[in-house]
């Protein structure tokens, strides 16, 4: 075993003792290396400038990473040295260990990156600690790097609320160009974002702003975001047309007798939400038959109806005028009859978010929050896993990756992603495949090109 031992456990001014296998008192095996200090000891007393001597011998227990599947502690011997005039103590200053946590740094890496995708009781399988000094280091670490744990302020930004267990709402907020996660916050009330957003480096960066018709997030971004435009996701508002789709569905179904309903209820709620382009010709029959029945006509109507409002967005990809022309042709379109109403409520709410909605076309990307969507399912997801974490802790496992973790232990600089690069600047743990083309909005999948299957509350929510 050679004397140098920085090349194997990362040690300097330490020369190699013995080794031997120990168990714990609960049966846990580990690997223990003997090392003794021999660099340099401080022989003039750094107060008074008088004589120290050798005052005790003493020793030091250090977790470093594990070894053949055995947690790996050194126990590392020093001499004390006091000052024969004024009393004052030295010990040597042991390089690439944190002495608080008495833990390697290239430990605490590894920890803190084991933190990000395992639960912290496992992580501490690997060191002899437990899953509550597991979670202390990472949250530690959080605290003492939160300015270098920093990433560059994007151009395009997603924000949309999300509800957890024993946290409450918190605010997700996505990089929606490069399809990054950015931050989280622990709130989503306008005094929160504005606060936020106004402390944001470089906020004049951020030219656009996508989210669902959330209207606390208007002054925010007004206020704090001097070049951002507010442009309103387009898969939320497609989704109040299916929805009024439903509500029309629903009462016809419910003048319906019992009968009847049995032979009409049957996969129908699936099929008038699909899209007239993937409807097989089965489900084509069942359009033709409820048209041509006078009391089942109207669901038949709000079918056309529905897929009109997606036209809209379909049509029309590349001009806001055309687009506005065709919202107006839709609105007029809209039978008189009181069962439509659902659909005239979807016409005023686009009134009252005209500006927003228009917006999107004005944009200079196809800007949509769907991926902001599949963001809350991880972090959700990441949250089940931990039995329900801290806001700080949940943070820090969805947003930082293994990159980040050692940039800041040993660059010290502050780090964000270069947004250029094709690779991802963030770690995220999901089950599901990244190419999946389908996203989650509001607890019902839908899919992300065509928009179909999807579940919202109804629009006159928003119109207050």
């Amino acid at each position: 075993m050679p004397n140098d031992l920085s090349s194997i456990i990362g040690i300097k001014g330490c020369r190699f003792v013995s080794w031997e296998e120990v168990m714990t008192a609960k049966g846990r095996r580990y690997s223990l290396f003997i090392l003794e200090y021999d660099g340099e000891y401080q022989s003039v007393c750094p107060v008074c400038g008088k004589k120290m001597y050798k005052h005790g011998k003493r020793h030091v227990l250090i977790n470093d990473t594990p070894m053949n599947g055995m947690p790996h502690v050194l126990d590392i011997y020093f001499y004390r040295m006091r000052c024969s005039a004024c009393g004052e103590m030295w010990s040597p200053k042991l390089q690439d260990i944190d002495e608080n946590r008495r833990i390697t740094q290239r430990a605490l890496v590894d920890i803190t990156d084991k933190c990000l995708r395992n639960t912290f009781e496992d992580v501490s399988k690997d060191y002899l600690i437990t899953g509550e000094t597991a979670s202390n280091i990472f949250g530690d670490f959080l605290d003492e790097n939160a300015d270098k744990l920093r990433f560059k302020t994007p151009m395009f930004l997603g924000i949309d609320e999300i509800k957890i267990k024993r946290l409450g709402e918190v605010t997700v907020i996505t990089d929606l160009e490069h399809r990054t996660l950015f931050d989280i916050l622990p709130k989503r009330n306008q005094t929160a974002l504005a606060e936020y957003f106004s402390n944001l480096p470089d906020r004049e960066t951020v030219k656009w702003v996508c989210t669902d018709m959330y209207r606390p997030f208007e002054r925010p971004i007004a206020s704090s975001l001097p070049n951002a435009q507010w442009a309103i996701d387009h898969f939320h508002l497609v989704g109040y047309a299916n929805m009024a789709l439903d509500s029309v569905r629903k009462t016809i179904q419910d003048s319906l007798t019992k009968r009847e309903r049995i032979k009409t209820k049957k996969g129908l709620a699936y099929t008038l939400k699909k899209r007239l382009s993937t409807l097989d010709s089965d489900e084509a029959e069942k359009i033709a038959i409820i048209r041509s029945k006078p009391k089942m006509a109207p669901m038949a109507v709000a079918f056309d109806l529905k897929e009109a409002f997606f036209n809209i967005y379909d049509e029309n990809p590349a001009s806001v005028d055309n687009a506005k022309r065709a919202f107006d042709e839709w609105e007029l379109s809209i039978p008189a009859d009181a069962i439509y109403e659902p659909f005239r409520t979807l016409a005023r709410t686009v009134h009252n978010f005209y500006a927003q909605i228009f917006n999107y076309w004005r944009c200079p990307i196809a800007v949509s929050n769907g991926f902001t969507e599949c963001m809350n399912r991880i972090i959700r997801e990441n949250n089940c896993r931990g039995r329900g974490y801290s806001f700080k802790i949940l943070r820090g496992r969805s947003l930082y990756r293994k990159t980040n973790i050692a940039n800041a232990l040993m660059g010290g600089q502050i780090i964000g992603p270069a947004l250029t690069e094709s690779e991802t600047p963030f770690h995220f743990d999901s089950t599901k495949d990244e190419d999946d083309d389908f996203i989650e909005i509001d607890g019902e999948l839908i899919n992300e090109s065509t928009g179909e299957v999807i579940q919202l509350p109804m629009a006159e929510e928003f119109n207050q």
